[in-house]
């Protein structure tokens, strides 16, 4: 449930990607070189030049909710789906980071602007981007500790990825949904096939007469 909530929420908030690729990292647009009419301005494509870009960004959207919607409902147990659920919210940043990155370094033209592409991307995306990490990080140590710490460690990465999509909500399309994921592998985390599995086994040896008889 909580993965298809995290991408309900995520396509209710995707405009906020065009206002980040084109009004903040300025994808698609160059700045007027001094002395002409329209210097230190940026002239940006029109919204069919930014069609593409919403496009990659909705596939990725989509094939990670539907994915991670499908390893909810269909993998049982959760030494499996845990590790698919924040592996799977990994990919998902690293996708949206990286994909912003290139643009950020190859469809911007900066040479008449204060800053380049890539510093642009620093300036914009850099703190959500380095939040986003360490909550993947914690997400992917949570599944080496069993018990409390697992989901301790669960919760905490979840919350990062909450603070880095409010750091840069340009990025809640993609970013959104690894929050469900993670919140789904910490919820399976706590269980009851992996409670199970941590209670210590009982003493199954016959016992003897005078253990019976209590004598």
């Amino acid at each position: 449930m909580s993965v298809l909530v995290s991408g309900v929420v995520a396509f209710v908030l995707a405009g906020s990607a065009l206002d980040l690729v084109r009004d903040q990292l300025h994808h698609n647009c160059g700045m007027q070189p001094p002395g002409s009419e329209g210097a230190g301005t940026w002239i940006c494509s029109d919204g069919i030049g930014y069609l593409a870009i919403a496009g990659i960004l909705a596939i990725g959207w989509l094939a990670v909710v539907l994915s991670g919607c499908l390893i909810a409902l269909l993998v049982r147990p959760s030494r499996q789906a845990r590790p698919a659920l924040v592996i799977l919210a990994a990919v998902s940043a690293a996708w949206v980071l990286g994909l912003t990155w290139y643009g950020s370094t190859t469809n911007v033209q900066d040479q008449y602007a204060p800053m380049t592409g890539a510093e642009y991307w620093l300036e914009a995306v850099g703190p959500a981007a380095l939040v986003s990490v360490l909550g993947v990080t914690v997400g992917l140590l949570s599944l080496v500790p069993t018990g409390p710490l697992s989901w301790i460690l669960g919760i905490v990465a979840t919350v990062l990825l909450i603070v880095a999509t409010v750091l840069q909500p340009g990025l809640s399309l993609n970013l959104i949904p690894p929050v469900g994921l993670l919140a789904a592998a910490t919820i399976r985390a706590v269980g009851p096939d992996t409670i199970i599995r941590q209670r210590p086994r009982q003493d199954r040896r016959p016992r003897t007469l005078r253990e019976r008889t209590g004598a």
